[in-house]
């Protein structure tokens, strides 16, 4: 009795994944011209998403332009490797991606890019000084133009002050923004101690200047004793606790 199968012989099998592994690795070059410039793009685009993720970015958007690219000769004759430039090289306009391919050296590609998304920046302009309000903060869809950290979405104004003049629109970052001493060297303060619903208050002279939440060294007024404390207040610091 014959048996009818629709499966080629060992073989015939064993043939074509040859001539499908051929034609996986002698690809026309114009198409590993493309698959290159594809990975070169997807390169360029990972790093600037991990770029704005770093700074706090938020819903980034991602558009890059890509410029006349430094083809080497000969084509890949394996899978190509993606590398994205050094800092000197790549920056948040600019992006540079090496692509090494076996048997072809490499392969340069420039992208000029644009990241925008969503970040709190100046709602007008805050002078040298100016302690921030909620009306002098709003979110906007910004540029992001350097890799420095954004202020974070849940970020307490209290306290915050800028280091110089921020433009109308210009994305809030840490660099640019201070905490205002409430707490100056020389001046006097309340220390303060609460503890299981008792409170204590004693008066004392800070001996250095220091923020919000900043810790400041205090003379007690009573004792004489020199403490850590935390500043809670405009010239009201709490003590440390020994556990």
């Amino acid at each position: 009795m014959a048996i009818f199968t629709n499966r080629p012989p060992a073989a015939l099998r064993c043939t074509a994944g040859m001539l499908l592994l051929s034609a996986g690795s002698l690809l026309s070059p114009a198409a590993q011209a493309a698959t290159a410039a594809e990975l070169a793009q997807q390169s360029a685009q990972q790093w600037l998403l991990q770029q704005a993720a770093a700074s706090g970015l938020r819903a980034p958007q991602i558009r890059l332009q890509a410029l006349p690219a430094r083809l080497a000769p000969g084509s890949c004759l394996g899978k190509p490797v993606a590398e994205i430039g050094s800092d000197s090289d790549s920056q948040l306009g600019r992006v540079r991606v090496r692509v090494r391919c076996q048997g072809a050296g490499e392969i340069g590609y420039l992208f000029r890019a644009e990241v925008s998304g969503l970040a709190l920046a100046a709602a007008n302009d805050i002078a040298p000084g100016q302690t921030l309000g909620a009306d002098d903060v709003s979110e906007q869809r910004v540029l992001l133009r350097s890799p420095q950290p954004l202020l974070a979405p849940d970020a307490a104004l209290d306290g915050l002050r800028s280091k110089t003049l921020i433009r109308k629109g210009t994305p809030l970052r840490t660099l640019l923004l201070e905490t205002a001493p409430l707490v100056k060297r020389g001046m006097a303060v309340a220390i303060v101690a609460e503890q299981e619903g008792i409170r204590v208050e004693v008066a004392g002279t800070a001996l250095e200047t220091a923020g919000k939440d900043e810790w400041v060294r205090v003379k007690n007024g009573n004792s004489g004793k020199v403490i850590r404390a935390r500043v809670i207040d405009t010239g009201v610091v709490s003590p440390e606790i020994s556990q």
